[in-house]
C-alpha cells in the first residue's frame, strides 16, 4: 500500500508589531476615530506600526504626534499586549501583536490634530469610557479598557 500524503495548506500570515497609548484623564479617554483595515469605522488608540530600525517608545512617540499631534507627554506603565487574527482574504491572515503603554498628559490638550488619512471624520476625541462599547470601538481598544475595568 503506498503513502498518501494528505496536502493541508496553512494560512499565509502576516505579522504587525503595533505600539499604542492608552491616555486617560478623569472618565475621558482619548481616541481616534479609525478609517482603515483590519477594524475600519470604529473609535481606537492613537499608535501604528514600529520600524524595523525604531525602539518601541521612539515608534509610540512618533505615531501619537502623527496621529494626534500630541508631542508632550509621559510613557508611564507597560498596561497589556493584544493580540488578534484578521482574515484578510484568500488564505492570508493578519496576525497583529499591540504594545500598549498607559501614558500620560500634564494638562487636556484642547487643541488635536492629524494630517493621517486613516483618522475618519469623527476625527479625534475625548470621549467618555462610560460610553464606549465592544462594538464601537477596535479589538485592542476594548482589551486596553477591559484592563483598566471600564468599558461594558
Amino acid at each position: 500500500m503506498e503513502n498518501q500524503q494528505i496536502e493541508t495548506t496553512k494560512p499565509q500570515t502576516r505579522l504587525r508589531v503595533a505600539v499604542v497609548a492608552l491616555f486617560v484623564i478623569e472618565t475621558e479617554v482619548l481616541l481616534i476615530h479609525q478609517m482603515t483595515f483590519p477594524e475600519p469605522d470604529c473609535w481606537d488608540l492613537p499608535g501604528g506600526g514600529i520600524e524595523p530600525h525604531e525602539p518601541i517608545r521612539e515608534a509610540l512617540r512618533r505615531e501619537v504626534k502623527e496621529e494626534t499631534g500630541i508631542e508632550n507627554f509621559e510613557i508611564d506603565d507597560l498596561l497589556t499586549i493584544a493580540e488578534s487574527f484578521f482574515p484578510e482574504g484568500g488564505d492570508r491572515v493578519l496576525h497583529t501583536i499591540n504594545i500598549i503603554y498607559q501614558c500620560s498628559l500634564p494638562s487636556k490638550p484642547t487643541h488635536l490634530h492629524s494630517d493621517e488619512s486613516e483618522i475618519g471624520p469623527k476625527g479625534i476625541q475625548w470621549v467618555d469610557m462610560a460610553s464606549v462599547s465592544q462594538k464601537s470601538c477596535s479589538t485592542r481598544c476594548w482589551q486596553a479598557l477591559q484592563v483598566l475595568g471600564a468599558g461594558e
